[in-house]
C-alpha cells in the first residue's frame, strides 16, 4: 500500500491535504453542525435544537437587514474598486505617462496601509466638526452645511464604501496593469494596419487578452468583500441603527458580544451559502466569455 502511494506521488501532497483538512474543512463542518445546536456561554453543553436557530435568524429584522447591507456593501465596493482600478491601469499603461514607477509607489500606499490605521484617518476626515471632507466640499460649494457622514443613515454605508474603494482599488490596478503588459504588440500593430481605431483595438485585441484576469480578480474581490467588515467595525460599528451592519459584523456581535455561538454559527452558514451562490452565479455568467 505504501509503495503504491509513493509511486502515485500522493505522499507528496498528503501533508498539504491534511493541513487543509485541519485548518479549513474541519472548522467549516464544525460551524455548519453547530448551527443546529443551542450553544451559549451560559450552557454547560450544546443542546440540539434542529432548525430553530435558522427560524430565529430569519425572524430577526436586524439579520434580514444585514443581508441587504451585505449585498450593497459588496457590489457597491467591487463596482467602484474595479471601475477606478481599471481606468487608472489603462491611463498608467499609456506611453505618454511619465514617472510611472513613482506613481505606482504612491498608488500602492492605500493598499499597504493597515486597515485600522486607514479607518482612523478617514474617521477623522469624515468628522462633522473639523473633518477635511466637509471643508473641501463646502469650499467647492457642493454642500451648504457640514454633513455627519458616518451618522446619517442615508450616506453612512456609501461613506464606508468610499473608504473600502480607496483601500482596494490599487490591487485591481496592479492586476490589470500586469495583464496589460502581456498584450501582444504585434496584434495591436496588425489592427492599426487593418484600420482599427482606439476602441476597435481595445475591443478586439486588449480586452480578450485581459478578460480572464478581470473576471478572476472581480471574483476574488466579491469573496473578500462579502466577508470583510474591518472598516465598518472601526468607523461605524454597524450603526447608525444597523444601517451599515453587514452579515460578518452581525456574526461577530452574536459570537463575541452576546456569546451566542449557536446563532453565530447559523448566521455563518447562511453567509457561506450566500458566498457560494454569488460565486457560482458569477462563474456561470462569465464561463463562456472567459473560455473564449
Amino acid at each position: 500500500m505504501l509503495r503504491k502511494i509513493k509511486r502515485s506521488g500522493a505522499g507528496y501532497v498528503l501533508p498539504a491535504v491534511i493541513t487543509v483538512a485541519v485548518v479549513m474543512i474541519y472548522p467549516l463542518l464544525y460551524t455548519l453542525v453547530m448551527g443546529f445546536f443551542n450553544n451559549t456561554l451560559f450552557l454547560e453543553a450544546p443542546v440540539f435544537c434542529g432548525i430553530s436557530q435558522y427560524k430565529k435568524l430569519f425572524e430577526d429584522k436586524v439579520f434580514l437587514g444585514s443581508i441587504t447591507n451585505t449585498l450593497v456593501w459588496t457590489f457597491g465596493s467591487v463596482f467602484f474598486q474595479f471601475g477606478l482600478g481599471f481606468i487608472m491601469a489603462l491611463i498608467l499603461h499609456q506611453p505618454f505617462v511619465k514617472g510611472k514607477t513613482l506613481i505606482r509607489i504612491l498608488l500602492m500606499i492605500p493598499w499597504v496601509t493597515p486597515s485600522i490605521i486607514g479607518s482612523a484617518v478617514w474617521k477623522w476626515m469624515y468628522n462633522a466638526d473639523y473633518g477635511i471632507i466637509n471643508f473641501i466640499f463646502s469650499s467647492l460649494g457642493i454642500i451648504e452645511k457640514n454633513q455627519t457622514w458616518l451618522s446619517n443613515p442615508k450616506i453612512a454605508m456609501w461613506s464606508v464604501i468610499a473608504v473600502n474603494t480607496w483601500k482596494m482599488f490599487p490591487f485591481i490596478l496592479l492586476m490589470i496593469e500586469a495583464s496589460l503588459q502581456s498584450v501582444s504588440k504585434d496584434l495591436k500593430e496588425a489592427a492599426v494596419i487593418d484600420g482599427a481605431n482606439v476602441f476597435g483595438i481595445f475591443k478586439n485585441v486588449t480586452w480578450p487578452s485581459i478578460a480572464a484576469t478581470c473576471y478572476s480578480t472581480t471574483l476574488l474581490m466579491i469573496i473578500w468583500t462579502l466577508n470583510a467588515f474591518t472598516f465598518i467595525y472601526a468607523m461605524t460599528e454597524g450603526g447608525p441603527a444597523h444601517k451599515t451592519e453587514v452579515m460578518a459584523m452581525y456574526i461577530y456581535k452574536r459570537a463575541f458580544m452576546d456569546y451566542d455561538f449557536g446563532i453565530a454559527s447559523a448566521a455563518s452558514a447562511v453567509l457561506f451559502a450566500l458566498s457560494m451562490f454569488v460565486s457560482l452565479v458569477y462563474l456561470y455568467l462569465t464561463r463562456e466569455k472567459e473560455g473564449n
